[in-house]
């Protein structure tokens, strides 16, 4: 979502983790943060202009989560409709 936010300015690292050669074991404690699920997700003014013009569609964070989450796990289908 960074990148979106900025649009392009910060890249999205990825996220795994190696056990580096030699070691037996390594622990992993990840944190990840993000908007509430309906937050909108759009383009900061201070990254666009109409040289450089927003890359991205705004979307929501939620249905950003579902899109990435469904682009690495081939058989996750949903809905960006919440039930409460």
């Amino acid at each position: 979502m960074f990148e979106r936010w900025t649009n392009g300015l910060f890249k999205s690292t990825i996220h795994r983790v190696i056990t580096p050669k030699g070691a037996k074991e390594r622990y992993s404690v990840p944190f990840f943060f993000e908007p509430n699920f309906d937050a909108l997700v759009e383009c900061l003014d201070s990254c666009c202009n109409k040289d450089n013009p927003a890359k991205y569609p705004p979307i929501t964070a939620g249905q950003h989560l579902l899109n990435m989450y469904a682009s690495t796990h081939a058989d996750f289908t949903a809905s960006s409709t919440r039930k409460t």
